[in-house]
């Protein structure tokens, strides 16, 4: 697979970071900043990702991955009603890694609708209650994962298209870490007709912090650790 494809894909995955969730017993982070880093044909690529709140209600998630040959930033705005999480907008920036794009889409719940923006190309879609956009469904997954829930499913506003996002814990596993040792649950990300394995690794006595992602396909496997963690404004020096 060409370099370009491979790097894109692995980024799109590094999504997955928002998987920070607090323990059954704690509540909801107010905010975190987190630091993953891999390499990938021996071209590092950085991934920040940074949950805030908004002045006058909601809060916002951001996640970008940058590397010299790239750049990818999402971002989604989002409410919380009646305990789910609600998006109001979500902004997609691609740089590098072939052709640029850009994205928008605008969430009308009084109507039901989403407003698409790609490329300069606008179109409306129908949705549903609980629908997230390809970045708030983590906010999302935190709380169902805080909660003991079991069902990890997710409808996805993406591009004009519904789609299914579905989660299973799958095992325990003790890592060895750049921030120490830790136990671990692991989680994957189940696809239809497709060969891609996404696995993330989460650390349960750090309220389910995220240590490790990983993708596999056609025999290949890119792994992204953690390096730095903020949450609530304290910092996690070490497992």
């Amino acid at each position: 697979m060409p370099l370009k494809h491979v790097l894109l894909r692995t980024l799109a995955t590094v999504g997955l970071t928002a998987l920070l969730a607090a323990s059954v017993s704690a509540e909801m982070p107010k905010s975190f900043e987190n630091e993953y880093s891999t390499r990938i044909f021996g071209i590092k690529v950085t991934v920040t990702h940074q949950l805030t709140d908004l002045e006058g209600g909601g809060q916002q998630l951001r996640f970008e991955a940058d590397s010299w040959i790239g750049n990818i930033e999402e971002i989604s705005r989002f409410d919380w009603v009646e305990g789910v999480v609600q998006p109001r907008k979500y902004f997609y920036k691609r740089r590098g890694l072939g052709r640029d794009r850009d994205a928008e889409l605008t969430f009308n719940w009084d109507k039901e609708r989403v407003i698409n923006d790609v490329q300069g190309k606008s179109w409306a879609m129908d949705i549903r209650k609980r629908v997230q956009d390809k970045l708030s469904y983590q906010i999302q997954l935190q709380k169902d994962l805080i909660e003991g829930r079991n069902n990890l499913k997710y409808a996805i506003a993406d591009g004009g298209q519904m789609k299914e996002y579905r989660f299973e814990i799958v095992a325990e596993e003790r890592l060895d870490t750049p921030m120490g040792e830790v136990d671990t649950v692991k989680v994957m990300r189940s696809r239809d007709d497709d060969d891609r394995v996404t696995y993330a690794w989460l650390a349960p006595k750090w309220d389910y912090l995220l240590v490790r992602l990983e993708q596999q396909e056609d025999g290949d496997s890119h792994t992204i650790d953690i390096d730095k963690a903020r949450v609530n404004g304290k910092n996690i020096e070490s497992f």
